[in-house]
């Protein structure tokens, strides 16, 4: 009888062994070194499952190899065993910091489904959340029972931790979405499917619950007004834009997004975020908007009314450049942007338009003037305020 020879050998799959390695590496030496640093942690049966299963934990443990890299740079090096300073630079396994990360937050991500609503083999757990997350976390799933059809809302089954990662794990790469673990999981899973990478636009526990709040029938409203690419854009980008959309209708939706979506691109859907300064908008002129066209996405519409009341056509673009520039994002946004300041908006706009300027040029008149109102404001917010 002919000899057949043996079986060849299975080729090796060289990025699953790589996978192997490093998840032998976290669950032995790096969790032993988190022992070390945190020896509290050696209280649980089970230190690695433990963490990977609570995103409080979790979280706290990537923030520590982040902020104490020292402590495990034995572990972070290149093929040839050089440190690796980066989170970008692949380390021995081919991956890099970052990669490794994106692969911790979607292990995480299953294991906390998996003790959510249990799978196959265990029961569900029960999950004890800190007082502030059970707050907003109650707040959610009412929400999501009150706003969203009966159909959609996550219901405890042997598989609905494995229907949740499935439509989400495409989507988790980043160490700040490991808090946002159980708030994710309250998302009806037909709406991850939507939103698609939308999801990591929802960066606060906040943001998550504004979507909920929502509800289907503006998510529905807005895609009945939008064509499918302009749906998709605004889901990818900024999912909550959908109840400005649906509150505008498609008349108007199509004015504001003729007026100015050319000059701003996908940042048009934040500013369909807030239905005041929407509202503000419909009543201003096209050229008007044009004007304030870069900065709409951070004002409020009591901004936009004021600007439009005070000052001329030319000087609106000076006006915010100049506020933005001086200020600084975030304090021109807590005057300027949604809700805002509307006594200090006023005495901006006011004290801009009474400014005397030079007739034979004002605008750069203008320009060299306004930063010292906005200057004298900076050195004494207080006395401003009260028109000293």
């Amino acid at each position: 009888m002919a000899d057949k020879g043996k079986p060849a050998a299975k080729p090796v799959d060289k990025d699953a062994a790589q996978r192997k390695e490093i998840i032998r590496t976290i669950k032995g030496p790096v969790t032993d070194r988190l022992l070390e640093l945190i020896p509290a942690f050696a209280a649980y049966e089970d230190p690695y499952g433990t963490i990977l299963a609570t995103p409080d934990l979790l979280f706290a443990c990537l923030t520590l190899v982040k902020t104490r890299r020292d402590k495990f740079q034995e572990f972070l090096v290149d093929a040839a065993g050089n440190p690796v300073m980066d989170d970008q630079t692949p380390l021995r396994c081919d991956r890099s910091v970052d990669q490794i990360v994106g692969m911790v937050v979607r292990s995480a991500t299953k294991a906390y489904s998996d003790k959510r609503w249990g799978s196959a083999h265990t029961p569900a757990a029960k999950i004890v959340h800190k007082p502030e997350t059970r707050s907003i976390l109650d707040k959610l799933g009412e929400l999501v029972r009150g706003k969203w059809s009966e159909a959609e809302v996550p219901k405890p089954s042997a598989t609905q931790g494995d229907k949740f990662y499935a439509a989400i794990k495409d989507h988790l790469d980043y160490d700040w979405q490991v808090p946002l673990i159980p708030y994710f999981a309250e998302i009806p899973i037909k709406l991850i499917n939507e939103l698609g990478r939308g999801v990591t636009t929802l960066r606060t526990p906040e943001g998550i619950a504004a979507l909920a709040d929502i509800g289907r029938h503006s998510m529905d409203s807005a895609r009945k007004i939008l064509s499918d690419d302009m749906m998709r854009e605004m889901l990818d980008t900024q999912p909550l834009a959908a109840k400005g959309v649906a509150f505008l209708g498609k008349e108007r939706y199509e004015f504001l997004h003729g007026a100015i979506y050319e000059r701003i691109g996908d940042k048009f859907w934040e500013v369909c975020v807030d239905c005041d300064r929407l509202e503000a908008m419909e009543v201003q002129n096209a050229k008007d908007l044009e004007q304030m066209s870069a900065w709409l996405h951070l004002i409020s519409g009591e901004t936009i009314n004021q600007i439009v009341r005070f000052l001329q056509f030319h000087q609106i673009p000076v006006f915010l450049e100049v506020a933005l520039d001086k200020l600084g994002e975030e304090t021109f946004k807590n005057i300027f942007g949604p809700p805002g300041n509307k006594k200090l908006i006023k005495m901006f706009c006011e004290k801009t338009s009474k400014t005397p300027l030079d007739p034979n040029d004002p605008i750069e008149d203008l320009k060299r003037r306004l930063p010292d109102v906005f200057g004298a404001y900076l050195r004494a917010p207080g006395d401003f305020e009260k028109g000293l």
